[in-house]
């Protein structure tokens, strides 16, 4: 018989968001059987639409929602119908409730949220994380960080995410096990483009959010000192959120005060057959991001065939073929990188883009099946 798990968090985010793509395909992994030995009890969640006022929102965060969640996994454990309880990110982790009667397992994407740093590379100092958060979000830090040590055991989607847990919660029990996609569902024969006209150029795709760690101005500079032939021959292609965020302009003001006009911004509410079409019809992705916590845009670009141009640095770049990320702040390296995209693109220019065989059976490393039965081997280890 199989063994039930609950999956807890707050308000409910959807699927194009990093921790909502997380928290719903593990939603769809567990009703669909495909955990062997073990199913889906519940999902415990609510609805942000319902609480737009700000100190309702914090009612419901920090109150409310906690007493329900504490409530249902007495009521579940009273009726033996449930064997852990798994709130799927660390910024629901004040979820856990106290002297809970069943095993409380937190995924941890990455900590530069609670804990932030300053990283240096060699011309800049980036900001990871909000190193100075309000009244109330220092308030909600603590009660996340008191949650994480409640709990039995710690999901680390990356070893360097791994690491960072062990030294900031040693007290808590951690392993490391990688997010999965479902790699078939990127495959180049198992999509149809829709009609998008992009230009005749080496198209490129960035996507990310305009924040401090994803290194816009970075990318804008680098293609601002590509010889003009070539600058004149690459398009990019952005999507993402690109208002104006912790300091930095509008995107469109980094591109402006650069000179690029060749720059396409799709904005992020894209639907998936429109963000696939841009992966098949792209040249490459640019990801010049200095901090993620697991890395979905480069792992979906391999699996749809993609050439990657990644930095080299965590945890995106333990997705990354061995030796094919290159460095962060190497701005010639980069010149480089995305010069030899434009050399592939002239060498194919009469045909089609061939996707590549190597980063479509890479990306199948990270495959839902392979996340599925380390998944069941860990649920397992907890509950014997």
């Amino acid at each position: 018989m199989a063994k039930r798990v609950l999956l807890v968090r707050g308000g409910s985010l959807g699927r194009n968001t990093g921790l909502g793509a997380a928290h719903h395909n593990l939603v769809d992994l567990l009703s669909s059987g495909k955990v062997v030995g073990w199913e889906l009890a519940d999902v415990y969640e609510y609805p942000l639409a319902k609480t737009n006022n700000p100190m309702s929102r914090i009612w419901q965060r920090w109150f409310a929602h906690p007493r329900r969640v504490a409530k249902q996994i007495t009521k579940l454990a009273q009726q033996n119908d449930c064997d852990i309880v798994h709130i799927t990110d660390q910024e629901q982790a004040h979820l856990a409730p106290k002297n809970s009667p069943l095993p409380v397992v937190i995924t941890v994407h990455d900590l530069f949220h609670l804990f932030p740093e300053q990283l240096r590379l060699r011309d800049e100092v980036i900001a990871v994380g909000d190193a100075k958060p309000g009244v109330i979000r220092r308030r909600d830090l603590r009660k996340l960080k008191a949650g994480i040590n409640r709990a039995n055991h710690l999901l680390c989607n990356s070893k360097h995410t791994l690491k960072a847990t062990n030294r900031y919660f040693p007290s808590v029990a951690a392993s490391p096990l990688p997010l999965g996609i479902d790699s078939a569902k990127y495959h180049p024969d198992n999509n149809q483009v829709i009609d998008l006209d992009l230009p005749d150029k080496c198209n490129l795709l960035v996507v990310g959010s305009n924040d401090p760690r994803k290194r816009m101005n970075f990318l804008c500079k680098v293609i601002a000192s590509l010889p003009e032939a070539i600058k004149n021959q690459i398009h990019i292609h952005h999507v993402g959120n690109s208002s104006a965020n912790s300091g930095l302009p509008a995107i469109s003001d980094m591109v402006k005060s650069h000179n690029l006009n060749n720059w396409t911004a799709h904005g992020s509410a894209v639907s998936d057959e429109y963000l696939m079409t841009l992966r098949l019809m792209c040249d490459g992705l640019l990801f010049p991001s200095v901090s993620e916590g697991f890395g979905y845009p480069p792992i979906e670009s391999m699996a749809a065939g993609m050439r990657v141009v990644c930095a080299d640095l965590p945890s995106h770049n333990e997705l990354m073929p061995e030796d094919s990320c290159i460095s962060a702040d190497d701005a010639s390296a980069w010149l480089d990188a995305i010069t030899s995209l434009y050399e592939d693109y002239k060498m194919r220019k009469l045909g089609s883009i061939q996707p590549s065989l190597r980063m479509i059976e890479h990306a199948k490393q990270y495959d839902n099946a392979v996340f599925c039965a380390r998944l069941g081997e860990f649920y397992s280890s907890i509950v014997t």
